[in-house]
């Protein structure tokens, strides 16, 4: 090659360089994209069938058109919810993958199922509290909530009750009937209200405790029969179902914290533009008319609540409920332990 030849490709290669990086500075950042850029994976801690899981994918359809893209979901169960509670803490801080839980990572730390609650998270949004309602099949011997109540204490450990794994609704209305009664039931654990639904019907268990709005056309269908609303008050729904408190007063006290609420969250670290779309998206699926509609028929109470004010009633409920686990002698770990006061 000629020494002419050279120089031309040289300069022809600086001309290159000098094009691509803008005369020797660094290429320009590119945009971000716009969130969101692609579909996003919703984790749904709970069974099919079961309140959680209903209430979940009702709020998905309008919160889809906001977002201007498709959420699948999943159910990825076991225990008490903290696989896909951990599932979702492992995956990036992006707002593409998506926590559908109950109030359970509450009680996570106390009972040592697992060191996160939902300090890890950022709630997008707090849907429905509700209450538990205890029930047997069509065909049980229990008339009454003091037939069984009168069995479990001839009968101590015996009687089978469905749970959905320690720390669920069902193991807390077993607590307290455990302190409030001094029973004590033999727990069969399943994954969620669609499970255990299915295992009443089968008569694999004697008892359970559901979701109002998960038992209450069994109930209505003549399929089960409800003894007792785990409440101080009775709920519109099951308005000829007595509340616990009332046929039991005594157990007011342990009463007033009970209950479950479901939402909807992402991983602590999400960045905020993130988190204000998911809010926007989730706030048109909770005020969709066929949501609404569900929750006021199946008796639950609508919350539509987010940020701060969802922080502190999850840690209002943790509080009482940690604590009740920790008198009861269920807890691994004290409340102090992890910063939760005493009510």
């Amino acid at each position: 090659m000629t020494r002419k030849k050279l120089l031309v490709l040289v300069l022809l290669t600086a001309l290159v360089i000098v094009s691509v990086t803008g005369c020797g500075r660094p290429a320009a950042k590119p945009p971000e994209e716009a969130y969101p850029s692609k579909y996003i994976t919703g984790i749904i801690a709970w069974g099919a069938g079961g309140g959680t899981d209903t209430t979940s994918r009702l709020l998905v359809p309008a919160a889809e058109k906001v977002l201007g893209t498709s959420i699948v979901m999943s159910n990825r169960t076991g225990a008490t919810g903290s696989i896909a509670t951990q599932f979702v803490y492992d995956q990036r801080a992006d707002g593409y993958t998506l926590l559908f839980n109950a109030e359970n990572p509450q009680l996570y730390q106390v009972l040592g199922l697992s060191p996160l609650s939902y300090d890890d998270f950022e709630p997008i949004i707090l849907t429905v509290n509700g209450v538990t309602v205890i029930v047997v099949h069509k065909d049980s011997p229990y008339q009454t909530l003091e037939d069984l109540i009168n069995d479990a204490k001839a009968n101590p450990g015996k009687i089978n009750m469905g749970i959905s794994g320690v720390g669920g609704q069902p193991y807390m209305t077993s607590l307290i009937l455990r302190q409030g009664e001094g029973i004590t039931f033999n727990p069969v654990t399943f994954d969620g209200d669609g499970p255990l639904i299915t295992a009443l019907m089968g008569k694999q268990i004697d008892v359970t405790g559901l979701a109002v709005a998960a038992a209450v056309q069994y109930v209505k269908n003549g399929d089960f029969r409800a003894l007792a609303v785990v409440s101080n008050k009775r709920n519109d729904s099951l308005p000829d179902v007595p509340a616990l408190g009332e046929i039991r007063p005594h157990l007011q006290s342990l009463l007033r914290a009970s209950g479950f609420f479901y939402g909807v969250h992402v991983k602590k670290g999400t960045p905020e533009p993130i988190i204000a779309k998911l809010r926007e998206a989730f706030l048109a699926g909770y005020n969709d008319p066929q949501f609404q509609e569900y929750a006021r028929n199946n008796g639950m109470m609508l919350m539509g609540i987010t940020g701060e004010e969802a922080r502190q009633f999850m840690k209002d409920w943790q509080s009482a409920m940690a604590w009740l686990v920790y008198e009861a002698g269920d807890a691994k770990e004290s409340p102090e332990k992890f910063g939760i006061p005493k009510p």
